[in-house]
């Protein structure tokens, strides 16, 4: 009987498939045990490390602590992880199970295969500690296959990435692709298949059969490390024991593109008019101030703003802006004409004199039944009947209006936006879903008149949207 050589390590587990520096033996699979600075143990096959949950699990496939190495916790970061083990799986690839007989045989694919000697077992570098012993039923189990050799040839497959995220590449885009290729000892390339694992998103490995290509959208991901692992599977059934791998960030925001920018006039006849328009396009409410918008003119902050917009207007009031769904924000280079930032709410229109870009004029500001008004005189209810919708009543050149202090006294009380706001700001549909912000640009333009990239920036500058025009 071969003499088996035993030594005592105390910790965890992995089945390592690798590869020997030896070349007889470079195309085998090995069995390994290997524990990190945690306490768990993993089994690594197959390019993929699954934990051993428990005692009884470890016990039943008669795994040796003695055989256990210790390697660093970013050795074990570097493999996918996948389903725990489990009691009623099999023996990993590259266990070597002897039972009652002096028989010693390598699994490899779900086959046993004969070592006939010793001279062929360490002449592939198999070292006798790593033996397992078993039950001769274990053994049965498994199809006898071909007996080992020492001119084993090379059977797995070799993984290239060809284009993708570098490594070390931040990426300032969602929205990335991967394409990979292989070599087959075995075979001609069109005959491998591949899987992909995205760690930081995936769970397991994802199945992409013969395709050359993985997209990833990860707009609803916060900015962090990724590594992109691919592996190619040869039609007899072997895996390339070395995943290619790439490790990159994601530079962009966890709101990227939840906050889109919808439109910009960039080119209006005098520059503080210029305005830019942002769209919460998702379901979560965002609070956006400290955000940056940046061109290539200047790089702008936006601010806090006044919700409850009280007459007379004071910035003391101004809270950060929370854009709730579908809600828009409105900036413009110039300066406020209200001299604040504000939520607009159904009176607003009235502070619209022309000097808003975009205008406030939706007509959308309350209005008096003509009951209302039926007993002021035929000359102030004719005065009414002719203003505009949200216009402020301004009586200074009606005489008849004017030395009417009954109808004077209606319309200061009803036509302007202090009247407005204090009759109507405890409606539940008061406000609107629009604020207005302004950048104070007074000497130069935020935006180019000729082209530019415009980037909405979160508060850690990473990117949330990106607007082009030319």
């Amino acid at each position: 009987m071969w003499k088996i050589v035993s030594t005592l390590i105390v910790l965890i587990l992995i089945v390592f498939v690798c590869q020997s520096s030896a070349a007889t033996n470079s195309h085998l699979p090995r069995l390994d045990l290997i524990k990190g600075s945690g306490p768990k143990v993993f089994i690594l096959e197959k390019g993929t490390r699954h934990w051993i949950p428990d005692i009884e699990t470890f016990n039943r496939f008669r795994f040796k602590w003695e055989n256990i190495k210790i390697y660093a916790d970013s050795v074990l970061e570097n493999y996918p992880r996948d389903d725990d083990w489990s009691s009623h799986d099999d023996y990993p690839d590259g266990s070597l199970l002897k039972g009652s007989s002096d028989k010693v045989y390598l699994i490899e694919l779900g086959q046993r295969r004969w070592i006939p000697s010793p001279a062929i077992f360490t002449g592939n570098d198999f070292g006798w500690k790593y033996i397992l012993e078993v039950d001769d039923d274990v053994i049965d189990d498994y199809d006898l296959g071909s007996n080992l050799t020492l001119n084993e040839s090379d059977r797995y497959p070799n993984t290239i990435i060809i284009d993708g995220p570098s490594q070390g590449e931040i990426l300032d885009t969602a929205l990335f692709e991967f394409r990979y290729s292989g070599t087959n000892p075995l075979g001609v390339v069109s005959d491998l298949d591949f899987e992909t694992y995205l760690r930081g998103y995936d769970t397991s490995w994802r199945n992409q059969g013969s395709s050359y290509t993985e997209e990833y959208d990860l707009s609803d991901q916060v900015g962090q490390n990724y590594t992109f692992y691919v592996r190619a599977k040869n039609e007899q059934g072997y895996y390339d024991p070395t995943p290619a791998s790439r490790t990159f960030q994601l530079g962009v925001s966890s709101n990227y593109q939840k906050v889109e920018i919808r439109n910009i006039e960039y080119n209006q006849t005098d520059f503080k008019e210029d305005y830019i328009v942002l769209r919460n396009v998702s379901d979560e409410n965002i609070n956006i101030t400290s955000w940056t918008i940046r061109t290539n003119n200047a790089s702008v902050d936006i601010p806090q703003a006044v919700k409850v917009l009280s007459f007379p207007f004071t910035s003391a009031d101004k809270v950060d802006i929370v854009l709730a769904p579908n809600d828009e924000l409105v900036a413009m280079s110039g300066n406020s004409p209200s001299g604040v930032n504000f939520l607009t709410n159904k009176c607003t229109d009235y502070l619209d004199q022309g000097e808003y870009s975009p205008s406030l004029d939706n007509n959308n500001c309350p209005w008096p039944s003509s009951s209302d008004y039926s007993y002021l005189n035929e000359y102030c209810r004719d005065f009414i009947n002719d203003l505009d919708r949200c216009e402020t009543a301004d009586y200074s050149s009606n005489t008849d209006v004017g030395g009417n202090s009954q109808c004077t006294s209606y319309l200061n009380d009803t036509f302007n936006y202090s009247a407005c706001y204090y009759s109507y700001r405890l409606d539940p549909d008061f406000y609107e879903d629009e604020w207005r912000i302004f950048f104070n640009r007074t000497s130069r333009d935020v935006f180019s008149n000729v082209s530019d990239t415009v980037i909405l920036e979160d508060a850690n500058g990473l990117k949330v949207d990106e607007y082009y025009y030319d």
